[in-house]
């Protein structure tokens, strides 16, 4: 099954602010958001306590790490509170919400991707 991908006015914003960064890293993130879309199970983490809800994965040699969530996972175990999606009945099951795009030890994003709106923007 492939999985559509959204994401939030935050990891939007972010995710473009790496990109022009490097080029490397665009590829990157377009190489991890394409392996999201076909199985977002495959090698990430369901997170746990602040964070619980969402789950991440890490690329770049571990630098680099998005936050999401796997809409079908998130309603099967009722965790739309955790991560207050305030347009979750328009989204499909087979979708991932993408809520942070970030380098590892970026404290303030983590901050954000608790605090932040839902605003979603397909891709």
């Amino acid at each position: 099954m492939r999985y559509e991908l959204y994401e939030t006015e935050k990891a939007e914003k972010n995710r473009k602010k790496l990109e022009k960064k490097d080029a490397h890293i665009k590829d990157n993130i377009k190489k991890v958001y394409e392996r999201l879309s076909q199985d977002p199970y495959s090698g990430t983490m369901f997170l746990t306590g602040t964070f619980r809800g969402k789950r991440k994965i890490r690329f770049m040699g571990k630098k680099l790490r998005i936050t999401f969530a796997i809409c079908e996972e998130c309603r099967r175990l009722g965790h739309k509170g955790f991560n207050n999606c305030v347009d979750c009945e328009h989204i499909p099951d087979n979708a991932v919400k993408i809520f942070g795009v970030f380098f590892r030890g970026v404290i303030d994003l983590w901050k954000d991707v608790k605090t932040m709106d839902a605003l979603l923007f397909p891709l």
